[in-house]
């Protein structure tokens, strides 16, 4: 079972005249301790460096302290900090409280394209480079090295492939972080031949700036539903897992997945099934088992020991309350089998918090085989199309997915470390909010940080939907 979901960086108004080098101290020291107190790294005895990395990140925050005026310096810091965990479940994400600041751009933006070359995807009217245009260096520095220093430092996992293209598009903003030299003078290569531009860093309003990045990150959540093609092939946007039952996805999956069971032969009759992942970073596993069920039937997957073959939970008292508060605020959309999964997974870490032992093993993690005979499954092929975001929910998605017959397509995903299912607080300081893993896998088969490729890759750009359909409509199982 999986309840997390990937912090998002939120900016909002708020009074920007408070001693930040103070929050930056008192902050980092609170995502510290919490980490010490309630995720399993530290007692992981295949992790035996956790601790050192934790000490490492806070010592760096620390004396960053005394570099910084600002809540950009704080920002970046932060970012740093968490960063150097190298686990996306390391989250960090401002609140309605942190202030607005300054955002520039040069008049265009770069990103990563498939071949792993950054390029010229969005600019202004007037812009001195076309879109295309291929970045070789800034001030001496490869283009490589610099999204790395400028941007991977401050994002972590940049080995992935995948984060490249969800972030890349950051290299030409500039929101002030004073650890990175902003570049000056770059060249690019246009219709092979080389240009060098001095950069005119101008203001850009986050209304212009936010559409922007998500062309450069190949990012678009078509709305959580169902719809079908001209051919009869059923399509379902899933763009969200989210599992509070006051979200759009909380509000909107039950309904879906109570239609499809009502349809369930209509639609598995369809000459294709498409679960349209684009946009999914995370939230609620229990939405894709549910859709699993439907499509499959429990019977073919419950007992599978998909995840892995146990996990261990960290017995702490903040972990136990949280998980009992995620238990009570989603129970109306809870499926019985999640209920009884929060229920027995709390009152085991209960009894080893009791006895006072800091893990609690649970070997039970998958519910036991379903008896009967399962329903005939799907006559078509099912697709999943996955983007650069699909982590954390979307992953034990794909994993479940794929291991029933579901075939992957789109681009590769992000990745995962071992540590799952999050705990959120706010920090001390007001501005920002925190989430630490609450459990270690133990024997998945899915390594730590090891994304999904796609059976079929897409060539194309995964925000132009009509493109995707008729790319879908050619693939080889849609011939047999």
């Amino acid at each position: 079972m999986m309840i997390s979901a990937l912090l998002p960086l939120l900016l909002a108004a708020a009074p920007a005249d408070r001693d930040w080098p103070a929050a930056l101290r008192q902050d980092a020291q609170a995502l510290h301790d919490d980490a010490a107190a309630n995720h399993p790294g530290p007692i992981n005895r295949l992790d035996p460096d956790f601790a050192r990395r934790n000490d490492a990140g806070l010592a760096l925050a620390l004396k960053r302290a005394g570099q910084i005026h600002d809540f950009a310096g704080y920002l970046y810091a932060m970012r740093a900090y968490v960063a150097s965990f190298e686990d996306g479940h390391m989250g960090f994400g401002t609140t309605g409280d942190a202030p607005k600041f300054e955002t520039k751009w040069p008049g265009f933006l770069t990103s990563f394209d498939i071949a792993g070359v950054q390029r010229v995807v969005s600019r202004a009217d007037g812009a001195p480079l076309p879109l295309g245009a291929r970045l070789v260096s800034c001030d001496g520095r490869r283009a490589d090295r610099l999204a790395a220093e400028n941007v991977g430092a401050f994002e972590g996992r940049w080995f992935l492939k995948s984060r490249h293209i969800w972030r890349g598009g950051e290299l030409f903003v500039d929101r002030g972080n004073p650890f990175i030299k902003r570049p000056v003078t770059c060249v690019f290569a246009v219709s092979g031949k080389k240009q060098t531009v001095t950069l005119d860093w101008q203001p850009i309003a986050a209304a212009d700036l936010s559409p922007r990045l998500a062309v450069a990150s190949q990012v678009v959540h078509p709305p959580v539903g169902p719809r079908t093609l001209a051919d009869g092939t059923r399509w379902f946007n899933l763009g969200d897992f989210n599992g509070d039952p006051s979200s759009e996805a909380g509000r909107t999956l039950p309904g879906l997945i109570a239609a499809m069971k009502t349809d369930r032969a209509a639609l598995i009759a369809a000459p294709a099934i498409i679960l349209d992942l684009r946009g999914n970073n995370g939230g609620s596993s229990d939405w894709s088992r549910q859709i699993a069920a439907v499509l499959w039937g429990e019977q073919r997957f419950a007992g599978l020991k998909i995840d892995a073959d146990s996990v261990e939970w960290r017995a702490s008292e903040g972990n136990i309350a949280s998980l009992s508060a995620t238990r009570d605020a989603r129970r109306a959309i809870l499926s019985p089998e999640a209920l009884k999964w929060f229920d027995r997974t709390i009152a085991g870490m209960q009894t080893a918090h009791a006895k006072g032992e800091a893990l609690w093993r649970d070997t039970e993690d998958q519910e036991p085989p379903v008896a009967g005979e399962p329903p005939a499954p799907p006559r078509g092929p099912v697709y999943f199309i996955t983007d650069s975001g699909c982590g954390s929910a979307c992953l034990d998605a794909a994993d479940l997915w794929q291991a029933l017959g579901a075939i992957h397509i789109g681009q590769e995903t992000s990745a995962d470390t071992l540590y799952m299912d999050v705990r959120q607080d706010v920090l001390p300081s007001g501005v920002a909010r925190m989430s630490v893993p609450m459990k270690v896998y133990r024997g998945r088969k899915r390594g730590s940080n090891v994304p999904l490729d796609p059976v079929h890759v897409f060539p194309g750009n995964l925000r132009d939907t009509p493109a995707l359909e008729a790319w879908v409509a050619t693939l080889p199982e849609r011939q047999r």
